[in-house]
């Protein structure tokens, strides 16, 4: 019971108490003062609600381990049962092999501790030699039972001949009026089918090859939806390998997407996933949750020994003079305290400029329960200090549990970054135009971009990420400004996001570019320009957002590329190049669609935005 106030006329308030946590006769507490710390709902512990869930197609495609995993994790809830919609063997052709894949499904379903009801599917009873071992096995290929007032009407959807198409046959049909008939007063309906027979009836547009037709067939629903008109009820079925809710007879009808089955697997806006749903069945009728697989957890998903091994995934030195840097040994030290073999690999991820060398570059791993080994690499770098990033990094890779648990974990190399980037700055230069200036449209042919020099390539915005796209970066400048031309790669287009359209918005939640100048180099005066893949500009001045750059900005670009032009004047920067000509520069990419920040000068690793890690930009 709840709390609620009424006005009087004496115009003051008066608060009844009504029933809550305290007042249920199973609960008890220590709690003597007035207020309490806690809520006035009431507990959820009606006896006539409960818990149930549903499992789906694992054919068509099947993805092995995915059905097992989905048992084991959805036992740990506690549904009151399992139920299914069908297509839960391949259905081969013989006797002996359709029995041999149903010892193996019934295999999957020894860890749950609740019952578990079948229902056929069309590969389950492709032909009638399926058909006849699935009668050897079950009994019935249709059938009723109720719970908590609750009927649930499970039907065969092939009766047809090799059930192609899809029938509820008449003597089917007549059997489900007379259960309907047998249960007026249920509180609900649940109708379980493993085809969407409704949209069969309502036919189902397909193209090909630049032709529209209708798929329509006559399944018998018809008859039995008119059977369950005027009572409450819900429809759920299979086959599709898509999870969409349709309205249809006043209630919901939904078709599910896959547990282990077929499956482009693309996400929720194609209704396309692995998954358990989860329905409560209320008073006011089923709630439904879908789970993910991958989404559900078990109690042991992190032991202790998983997390004293990624724990001990460091080097035990820590490299302070990075440059020059010849044959410097890095140790890893491993123990595993797992009760299996511990199997896994170690391998070093190299630049392609060939200036780093390890040895060895990649070691197997096999670590008996409790034993300890030490690996030992040799590292030098031979290159230039321009070329010092990307610095190389060990991949580490493991198999535990029976494979049914790995950990990958990528180890940087244990180097003083902020002293290096401080040490040896990443340098950028901006070339002078002596012809005319680029015409700022977003299109970089100009010849002024065709002559200028690309800066070096950008680098991941955490030590154990990757530059995924590639971003070519070219400045110039005059006496009156400074222009960038930059073109950025892009291998998913169609997810790229420009939503911000707002002059000084968060353009940087979008696919955008970030400069960052620092012109005196006194680490205080700084100055951002971001732009979003829409052209739309954010400037400031350290986080006053009133300063305005008074930039000319364009971007263009089509496909997997996207450009972002600029022109800045330099008297808005407050820049004398008379003085200044070496600033303190960063430039950062932002990806939110893949998650990705790719930066110029890699002090942004440790230090956020901290001037005293700028790169450098000279101006010529």
């Amino acid at each position: 019971m709840k709390r609620f106030s009424i006005l009087l006329p004496a115009f003051y308030l008066t608060t009844f108490a009504l029933a809550g946590p305290e007042d249920d006769p199973d609960f008890s507490h220590s709690v003597t003062s007035e207020k309490k710390p806690w809520t006035d709902k009431d507990f959820k512990n009606n006896p006539d609600h409960f818990q149930f869930a549903i499992l789906t197609d694992r054919t068509g495609g099947v993805r092995p381990g995915v059905f097992p995993e989905a048992v084991r994790k959805l036992n740990e809830f506690q549904p009151e049962f399992v139920i299914t919609v069908g297509d839960l063997i391949a259905g081969r052709s013989t006797k002996e092999e359709l029995r041999e894949e149903w010892k193996e499904f019934n295999a999957f379903l020894e860890p749950f501790e609740m019952p578990f009801f079948y229902l056929p599917g069309n590969h389950d009873m492709k032909d009638p030699t399926g058909t006849e071992v699935w009668d050897e096995l079950f009994g019935v290929r249709h059938y009723s039972f109720v719970y908590k007032d609750v009927l649930f009407l499970c039907l065969n959807s092939q009766d047809g001949e090799n059930w192609r198409p899809p029938l509820i046959g008449k003597p089917q049909i007549e059997w489900a009026k007379a259960e309907l008939e047998k249960h007026p007063d249920v509180r609900w309906t649940m109708v379980f089918i493993h085809q969407p027979v409704w949209l069969m009836e309502e036919g189902i547009v397909i193209h090909r090859n630049g032709k529209e037709t209708i798929n329509q067939s006559n399944t018998g629903w018809p008859e039995v939806e008119a059977a369950l008109a005027g009572r409450k009820h819900t429809v759920f079925a299979g086959h599709v390998h898509h999870y969409v809710r349709y309205h249809r007879n006043d209630t919901n009808y939904y078709t599910l997407g896959t547990t282990g089955g077929g499956s482009r697997l693309r996400g929720v806006a194609f209704g396309e996933f692995d998954h358990a749903t989860w329905v409560t069945m209320t008073d006011d009728g089923p709630r439904l949750m879908n789970i993910a697989i991958d989404g559900m957890m078990t109690e042991d998903v992190h032991t202790e020994a998983q997390h004293d091994l990624w724990r001990s995934l460091y080097f035990q030195e820590y490299i302070k003079d990075t440059f020059p840097l010849e044959e410097q040994t890095l140790t890893l030290r491993l123990k595993s305290e797992f009760e299996q073999p511990l199997d896994g690999r170690l391998n070093w991820i190299l630049p392609l400029n060939q200036d780093w060398k390890v040895e060895p570059a990649l070691s197997n791993v096999l670590l008996q329960p409790g034993e300890e080994k030490e690996f030992i690499f040799t590292i030098s770098y031979e290159g230039s200090r321009e070329d010092y990033f990307p610095a190389p990094r060990l991949d580490t890779n493991f198999i535990y549990a029976d494979s049914k648990v790995h950990l990958n974990h990528s180890i940087p190399l244990p180097i003083d970054y902020l002293a290096h980037t401080q040490k040896h700055p990443r340098e950028a230069k901006a070339g002078r135009l002596m012809t005319k200036p680029p015409r700022i449209d977003g299109d970089l042919s100009d010849a002024a971009w065709q002559k200028a020099e690309s800066l070096p390539s950008l680098l991941p915005g955490n030590r154990g990420g990757y530059v995924n796209v590639p971003t070519d970066i070219r400045i110039r400048h005059d006496e009156e400004n400074l222009y960038f031309g930059i073109t950025c790669g892009e291998s998913q287009p169609q997810n790229i996001r420009a939503e911000i359209q707002e002059q000084d918005g968060e353009v940087t939640s979008d696919d955008s570019i970030e400069l960052f100048f620092d012109a005196d180099r006194d680490e205080n005066f700084i100055q951002v320009i971001a732009v979003n893949r829409a052209g739309v500009v954010h400037d400031r001045r350290r986080s006053n957002s009133s300063w305005s750059s008074k930039a000319e900005v364009a971007t263009g670009g089509e496909g997997k590329e996207w450009t972002v032009e600029l022109a800045i004047p330099l008297s808005s920067l407050e820049a004398d190049l008379s003085q200044h000509k070496n600033w303190g520069f960063q430039f950062v990419r932002n990806r939110p669609h893949a998650k990705e920040v790719d930066v110029w000068n890699p002090g942004l690793w440790d230090t956020s935005y901290d001037p005293a890690h700028y790169g450098r930009l000279v101006f010529e």
